[in-house]
């Protein structure tokens, strides 16, 4: 069985509440469903304080994503990500495989391409 690849996936943006935040995680985990992707899970800051009745927090807006290693699947999930804050646009991605992050903010179409080709270039061997 290949090995999964987790990929941090979070979701930004200046003029956001926790409610916008989380409604457009839930929007993109659902989208990122519907991909070949071994899990799509929101993050959890851990458990909950001594103390207290909740159990556990999730950071809002972060989303950990099992892909597949390799070129294909690292490829869907970016193209998705884009094609997906093409629609949001009041939304920046970052997305970060181990210690190397990617940003999709408000860089041109043409400088996105490039920066997404790097990344996929530096993960592609899984």
């Amino acid at each position: 069985m290949p090995r999964v690849v987790d990929v941090n996936v979070r979701l930004f943006g200046e003029d956001l509440d926790i409610e916008q935040l989380d409604g457009s995680a839930r929007q993109l985990r659902s989208e990122l469903l519907d991909l070949d992707v071994d899990h799509v899970s929101a993050v959890s800051g851990g458990p909950a304080p001594t103390g207290t009745r909740g159990l556990g927090t999730e950071l809002v807006g972060q989303l950990v994503v099992g892909i597949g290693p390799g070129l294909v699947a690292l490829r869907q999930l970016l193209d998705t990500l884009r094609g997906w804050r093409s629609n949001q646009e009041h939304l920046a991605i970052s997305v970060q495989i181990g210690e190397d992050r990617l940003e999709l903010t408000n860089a041109s179409s043409e400088t996105e391409m490039q920066l997404v080709a790097a990344f996929i270039e530096r993960h592609a061997s899984g």
